[in-house]
């Protein structure tokens, strides 16, 4: 469950991630690409990626030179050919041809600090749905009405398990609340505590969990991801790496399984299937 999660979806954003912010540059002082796009009010910051400078690059051959060969060559205007020392641009040879010679890299530790601040600022994986429902030590708070309405009190906590089968256990076999009608399809009942919270009038069985998920809160996990997982706490990689505000990359996992989600919203009025 938490490899799958690992494999498939946080693994390849960070992938992603890293190598969109690899590599950075900064114009050579001498640089007349830099003049001509300052002259035009384009600026980039000091250290920029490939991709910030050719696309602007791109954006101002597109508007202010002549095309052909189906946009595959660019012929040059007269200061552009200043600019490229050439008439004319074959597109795919750009960056290896024109940009790289106003270019420096920039210094390895400088890189190195943008990938990681670029990364810790676009990194976003949605919390496993899977996980949260599924791991044992998740525990939800069920709204207080319906609480009371079970339990005559409020404020428990519970499984996901545990609260899956309260509930369906209270919908099928509350006469005070509910009416079955068959095996499968059940009435909610006029006049009482949960009538006007729950906006629909009949609901087949198969739906009580879908109903259950609207009624609730998820309020973390008990266990963290090395008590799920103990075996990785051995693993060099994920012991010392540090990685954003989290001393290592279990924090990290934990951080994002318990707060990537929206299943902590406020319960609306007026619940519909």
């Amino acid at each position: 469950m938490y490899a799958d999660f690992i494999k498939t979806e946080l693994l390849p954003e960070l992938k992603s991630l890293a190598a969109k912010f690899a590599v950075w540059w900064t114009f050579k002082s001498d640089s007349l690409l830099k003049s001509y796009l300052n002259d035009r009010e384009i600026y980039l910051d000091t250290y920029f990626r490939p991709d910030e400078l050719l696309n602007q690059v791109l954006n101002i051959l597109k508007h202010s030179t002549q095309l052909a060969n189906s946009n595959v060559i660019v012929l040059m205007d007269e200061n552009l050919q200043m600019v490229f020392n050439t008439w004319f641009i074959f597109i795919p040879d750009i960056i290896h041809m024109h940009l790289l010679p106003h270019i420096v890299p920039a210094p390895a530790h400088i890189a190195n600090s943008l990938q990681r601040k670029n990364m810790a600022e676009n990194f976003y994986v949605d919390s496993p749905l899977n996980i949260i429902y599924k791991d044992p030590s998740s525990v939800f708070w069920l709204m207080p009405s319906i609480d009371f309405a079970i339990n005559k009190s409020t404020g428990n906590v519970y499984s996901w398990s545990k609260l899956l089968f309260i509930f369906t256990d209270f919908c099928t076999n509350t006469s005070d609340f509910f009416t079955r009608h068959s095996d499968t399809i059940i009435e909610v009942n006029d006049n009482t505590s949960l009538s006007a919270l729950l906006d629909f009038k009949f609901f087949h069985i198969a739906q009580i969990e879908t109903i259950l998920k609207q009624l609730t809160k998820f309020l973390g996990r008990q266990k963290g991801f090395v008590q799920s997982c103990p075996f990785l706490k051995h693993v060099p990689s994920f012991k010392r790496t540090k990685c954003n505000k989290f001393n290592d990359v279990l924090t990290f996992i934990d951080d994002v399984v318990n707060n990537n989600n929206n299943l902590m919203p406020s319960v609306p009025h007026g619940l519909q299937l």
